[in-house]
């Protein structure tokens, strides 16, 4: 079973985000990226779903952090925003997301962009 890794501060997203993964995959629910970071060091998840507005080190960073380190850096990540700009969204790309997905999100469309980041891998 696929291991995703959500990091989002709001305790709602984390929720809604495991109810539509946990039938699916392995799902482990953080609420910081303190906390994220830490748990790389010792877990690698097949994919990270990673909020980027957050309290203490935003997405950006933590993405910066992933790149840097060679057993993080070929981990798939989807950042997840209410922040749709576009800027926000080229920002994420040039750093090494390989999606975007405004919050709320739609459950079908979350799982099948989920899916297309493992397909695009075979």
């Amino acid at each position: 079973m696929k291991h995703i890794l959500v990091v989002d501060d709001v305790s709602t997203n984390l929720k809604c985000a495991g109810m539509i993964l946990k039938d699916r995959y392995q799902v482990t629910m953080l609420k910081s990226s303190e906390e994220a970071v830490r748990y790389l060091h010792s877990h690698i998840p097949d994919l990270i779903l990673l909020d980027i507005c957050m309290q203490g080190m935003n997405g950006y960073e933590v993405m910066e952090h992933l790149k840097k380190d060679s057993a993080t850096a070929r981990i798939p990540v989807i950042l997840i925003s209410a922040d749709c700009a576009k800027e926000s969204q080229e920002r994420g790309m040039a750093l090494g997301a390989v999606d975007f997905i405004s919050k709320p999100f739609e459950p079908q469309l979350l799982l099948e962009r989920i899916e297309a980041v493992w397909k695009e891998e075979e």
